[in-house]
C-alpha cells in the first residue's frame, strides 16, 4: 500500500533508543571491533522505485524484503529493534551497537552528491546514510568551498526544550532512502505503537523539531 505518511507516529525519532544508546560513553571503534563487523553484502538493497512519495511499510514487511537472499540472523532482527539507528548500522556492516556516525572513517557532507563522490579505499565500498536533528549551536555550517567533509557533529541529537535525531540508509542503485519510525517497544506497546519502515525516492521529511540533515559516508 502505498501512502504519504504523517510523522507524528516517529514519536520523536526514534528518542528511546537514542536515550539507550547516549547513556553509553563514547569511544574510539578499535580494529578488534572492526574485524568482527557484520557484513552487509548478502542482504539487498531497499527499492521505492514505482512508489509515489512515502511507501510505508511493516516491519514483518521489512524483514521480508531483507530477505530475499537468505533468513535474517537473531543478531541483524536485533539490529531492527533498534528501529532506525538498527538498520543504518546493519547496512553500513560495522556492527556498532550506538550511533552510526561513530564508525571509523566516516564524513559528512550536507549535499547527498558530495557524499556519493567520496572515493573509498581499495576493496571498500561507500556507505550513505541520513543523520537529522539540529544544527550544533542552531546555525548550519557554511560549505566547504572545496566541497569537502564536514563534521558529522555538525547536526546534534539536542534541540531547544528537547531531543530529536532520526537516521535513513541510503541505497545509490536503487536511489531509495529507508528508515523506521521507532524501536520494538515490546508487547502490549507494540500492538499500539508497531514498528513501521518507510522507503523513499527523497529523504525523511525534516519538521519544526528537526530542522537539520547531513549525508554520512562511510567506507565498509
Amino acid at each position: 500500500m502505498t501512502k504519504v505518511a504523517s510523522f507524528p507516529s516517529t514519536l520523536k525519532d526514534c528518542l528511546l533508543a537514542g536515550i539507550v544508546a547516549a547513556l553509553i560513553p563514547v569511544r574510539a571503534i578499535d580494529g578488534a571491533e572492526l574485524e568482527n563487523r557484520a557484513t552487509p553484502a548478502s542482504l539487498p538493497s531497499l527499492d521505492a522505485r514505482g512508489f509515489v512519495g512515502v511507501h510505508e511499510i511493516t516491519r514483518a514487511e521489512l524483514e521480508l524484503l531483507m530477505s530475499r537472499f537468505r533468513t535474517l540472523t537473531l543478531e541483524e532482527k536485533s539490529q531492527l529493534d533498534r528501529g532506525c539507528l538498527g538498520l543504518v548500522c546493519l547496512y553500513q556492516g560495522h556492527g556498532l551497537k550506538r550511533w552510526p556516525e561513530l564508525a571509523r572513517s566516516t564524513t559528512a557532507y550536507l549535499e547527498l552528491n558530495d557524499a556519493l563522490k567520496r572515493r573509498c579505499p581499495e576493496g571498500r565500498d561507500n556507505f550513505v546514510f541520513v543523520k537529522q536533528g539540529w544544527w550544533l549551536g542552531g546555525i548550519r555550517p557554511a560549505p566547504n568551498p572545496l566541497n569537502g567533509p564536514i563534521s558529522v557533529e555538525s547536526v546534534t541529537r539536542i534541540r531547544p526544550g528537547g531531543f530529536t535525531f532520526n537516521y535513513a540508509a541510503y541505497f545509490a542503485d536503487t536511489g531509495t532512502f529507508a528508515w523506521i519510525n521507532h524501536r520494538e517497544l515490546g508487547f502490549p506497546m507494540n500492538i499500539v505503537r508497531p514498528q513501521k519502515a518507510y522507503l523513499s525516492l527523497s529523504p525523511p521529511p525534516l519538521e519544526d523539531s528537526r530542522t537539520a540533515q547531513i549525508f554520512c559516508s562511510t567506507c565498509r
